[in-house]
């Protein structure tokens, strides 16, 4: 990480852009809930919802209201099979050319977090899991305020951790789903919608980021690129 005060940010989404995780949260959500009320709700149901915060998912998938025993009992069963299953293979989970692009992107000096639906403590858990941890300055989960994404809260409070108040010229937000271009377009920076995760390529693109990227090398050589424009003099 570079040791001078960065002018710049990049805020990252966690499950879909930097870890291949929404199959297996599907596959142990789907599980939970029908550990809790017998009905299985559908993988490909519980995908699409991936990126929701943790009782939204719950209620959505086990038809009941988010401040009900049933989506509470739901997603306790879910936290704990995330520990056990999903967390152990956090490391095997990151896309291809996530480590190293994270160490090019802290080179050009800009500052690096993680901003996610997760609940802080899942995120911290999984990210010291695959390794990848130490590379952001600052983790912002959903229930560090009160508004999740897309609002800007957790956009702001990560760059008031960096000790920014803004992302900068050369700042982004990353992400695979439509809640993170809007946390982006709520900050006023530059957004780049990946196709690897949840979204589809249509769907992302739906989203009108201003960039669309294919793999994890596209995100980081563009945003590079886009940096070394922007610190010339």
């Amino acid at each position: 990480m570079p040791t001078e005060t960065p002018s710049s940010a990049v805020l990252f989404d966690l499950d879909g852009t930097l870890l291949d995780t929404p199959g297996a949260i599907a596959e142990q959500f789907v599980l939970a809930v029908e550990a809790v009320t017998g009905v299985d709700p559908g993988v490909g149901v519980a995908r699409r919802l991936v990126g929701r915060p943790l009782l939204e998912m719950a209620a959505e998938l086990s038809g009941s209201p988010a401040d009900s025993a049933t989506a509470q009992r739901v997603s306790e069963e879910y936290l704990t099979r995330y520990r056990e299953v999903i967390v152990p293979e956090a490391a095997d989970l990151l896309f291809p050319g996530v480590v190293g692009g994270l160490g090019r992107l802290a080179d050009a000096g800009l500052a690096l977090a993680v901003v996610t639906s997760k609940k802080h403590a899942s995120a911290e858990l999984i990210l010291q899991s695959a390794g990848i941890r130490d590379a952001f300055a600052a983790v912002v989960g959903a229930d560090d305020v009160d508004q999740p994404k897309p609002h800007r809260a957790s956009g702001d409070l990560a760059l008031s951790t960096l000790g920014l108040t803004e992302a900068g010229a050369g700042g982004a937000v990353v992400g695979d789903t439509a809640a993170d271009i809007g946390l982006g377009d709520a900050l006023g920076t530059f957004t780049v919608g990946v196709t690897y995760g949840v979204c589809t390529t249509g769907q992302i693109a739906s989203a009108t980021p201003d960039h669309v990227a294919h793999t994890f090398y596209d995100v980081v050589d563009t945003l590079l690129l886009r940096h070394r424009k922007r610190a010339r003099p």
